[in-house]
């Protein structure tokens, strides 16, 4: 055979990308005495390929030179889309988690007496504008085809009670002068109550929905119950305070424990005396708890100048914090973290529950026992007590089902015993004999003086390490 027969010429191969934004070209070099892929058999291919966006006769002038036969070289790249731009909310007001808390000035120094609880604002205010979203700019393919852009997402403004939107729906303003707020991701303006002077017998018991302002004390026997958040600038004592959001009381809370102080968030206070405070979040007291019985989903924090626990029980989700726990004369003083103490009480609720819908069970059983072993067919039954044998099923069926749902929410509470592992008691100088810390159902008793003293849990036990 002569050489010609075995000659075969160069070829172009095409590959193109999935998301067919760009294609490259592979020369494939002669054989024997074929004749070398050229400009025309390219263009042919590409156009085989219905590619025809954006090719460059540079690049495949490049894949043709001798040296480039056999690599892939791209020849033509489509256009990316660009995708929408989501729409944002700008608030034109400090959101509660930004505010909330003790302000630390330049020196370090905590102000306890702005914690910025309230926030108010004017009728006709701005309080959130909104950035509307586009729709991006489409692409194209290395085909010609149009790549669609992925819209941007749309939201809405978080409109609440006393908010009004303009038409185009941009911009949210409040309709009263207020305290503005956000609950469920919603902004809404509360009114506040201000009371000038002291809770007492010239104003009553307070019962408001929104946030509640007093320039002065709330004095024994009287109730304050709001629907927002509680400022006091003077003291509590012998008081009930409730709020749904926070208390803050810029002086002192007294009360031989008649005094009950509860906020689903969190408490601050100059001090606590013989008193009892429920916090869904934290408890923050500038100076000391004396002989008191104080709950915190949260923290529990004394961290001024005398910073002091004593007597009593302080209960916190994950961390009690003092300079002093305890006293000289051991004056017995719990403390405990690790497991909410709201779950904890839900857990003794639910426990108790669950055994007194036990026992009713059994009776109902019992009953029906009786009836089956008695042979009276339900038909021959009077009306009167078919009606009480179907109230049984009935009450049994209910039962169950009640049974059930109490034993989910109580292994979902053990579930959430488990998770203690972050819990911790820090004592900033001295913790005294006396004290006894739990942390979960582990137990610490303190029987001499430790100083700078962290106390965690390790593989199940109370264990005492330095913060020095």
């Amino acid at each position: 055979m002569t050489e010609n027969q075995y000659s075969i010429d160069g070829k172009a191969n095409i590959i193109v990308e999935r998301d067919l934004l760009k294609a490259y070209l592979e020369v494939v070099p002669p054989a024997g005495g074929g004749n070398p892929c050229n400009m025309e058999m390219v263009k042919q291919t590409l156009a085989e390929k219905n590619i025809s966006y954006g090719i460059s006769e540079d690049s495949i002038k490049e894949a043709l030179e001798e040296e480039n036969w056999g690599y892939k070289i791209l020849v033509a790249e489509g256009k990316a889309p660009v995708n929408g731009r989501d729409a944002k909310l700008i608030y034109k007001f400090p959101l509660p988690s930004e505010r909330i808390g003790p302000k630390i000035d330049e020196t370090g120094k905590v102000n306890y007496h702005d914690l910025g609880l309230i926030y108010n604002v004017k009728m006709g205010e701005l309080l959130v504008e909104k950035i509307p979203g586009d729709d991006g700019i489409p692409g194209t393919s290395v085909l010609g085809t149009e790549i669609p852009a992925k819209k941007g997402k749309d939201i809405r403004l978080p409109r609440g009670s006393n908010t009004v939107a303009d038409e185009d729906e941009l911009n949210l303003y409040a309709t009263i002068d207020g305290h503005v707020t956000t609950v469920d991701n919603k902004v809404m303006v509360n009114p506040v109550l201000t009371i000038a002077g002291d809770v007492d017998y010239s104003t009553g018991d307070v019962d408001f929905v929104g946030n509640v302002s007093i320039s002065g004390n709330i004095n024994s026997g009287f109730k304050v119950n709001s629907g927002g958040d509680v400022e006091v600038r003077g003291f509590i004592e012998g008081a009930e305070v409730t709020a749904a959001g926070s208390i803050m009381v810029r002086g002192g809370i007294t009360g031989c424990m008649k005094t009950l102080i509860k906020a689903r968030d969190s408490i601050y206070a100059h001090f606590v005396e013989n008193s009892r405070l429920d916090a869904g979040r934290d408890v923050i007291v500038r100076e000391a708890i004396m002989q008191s019985f104080i709950k915190a989903g949260g923290n529990i924090k004394v961290s001024d100048r005398r910073a002091l626990i004593v007597g009593g029980t302080v209960q916190a989700g994950r961390e009690v914090e003092a300079k002093v726990i305890g006293s000289r004369l051991a004056t017995q003083t719990i403390v405990e973290v690790g497991v909410n103490p709201h779950l904890r009480d839900e857990y003794h609720t639910l426990t108790r529950e669950k055994d007194e819908k036990k026992k009713t069970m059994d009776i109902i059983n019992h009953n029906l026992q009786m009836f089956q072993r008695s042979g009276i067919s339900p038909e021959n039954l009077s009306e009167k007590r078919k009606i009480e044998l179907i109230k049984m099923l009935d009450s049994l069926k209910s039962l169950r089902q009640e049974l059930e749902q109490i034993t989910e929410r109580i292994i979902i509470i053990e579930n959430q015993f488990q998770k203690i592992q972050a819990a911790k008691v820090r004592v900033l100088e001295t913790v005294y004999p006396g004290v006894r810390i739990s942390i979960g159902q582990s137990i610490y008793i303190v029987n001499d003086p430790i100083r700078y003293s962290e106390f965690i849990l390790d593989q199940g036990e109370v264990r005492l390490t330095s913060l020095r």
